[in-house]
């Protein structure tokens, strides 16, 4: 499940859980405007990662409703909250060029 909060100092989070996320988190983990990540992790395996949280500035809140949108069909309410990941859309098949 994905959430999008706003914290009291100015900040937008979003917060990935579950593998199924990981398809966001390829996304928007090098977008530029990230302030810091926050790695929750398995007490019982560190290895393992159990949630991470991507912290930016408010004023691109806009910007981060925007790609969930575009890229996943991901609504959140004005309020923030819980989303679940849609389903991957199936791959089509690519169309041979008559080219040669």
């Amino acid at each position: 499940m994905t959430t999008l909060s706003r914290s009291g100092s100015d900040e937008v989070r979003l917060t990935l859980r579950g593998e199924a996320e990981n398809r966001i988190l390829a996304t928007v983990r090098h977008w530029p405007y990230w302030l810091r990540a926050d790695v929750e992790r398995d007490p019982d395996d560190a290895a393992r990662c159990l949630s991470v949280t991507l912290i930016a500035d408010q004023i691109y809140e806009s910007v981060v409703r925007d790609i969930l949108k575009r890229s996943f069909g991901m609504i959140f309410p004005d309020s923030g909250g819980d989303v679940e990941m849609p389903p991957e859309p199936p791959v089509r098949p690519r169309k041979r060029s008559s080219y040669r």
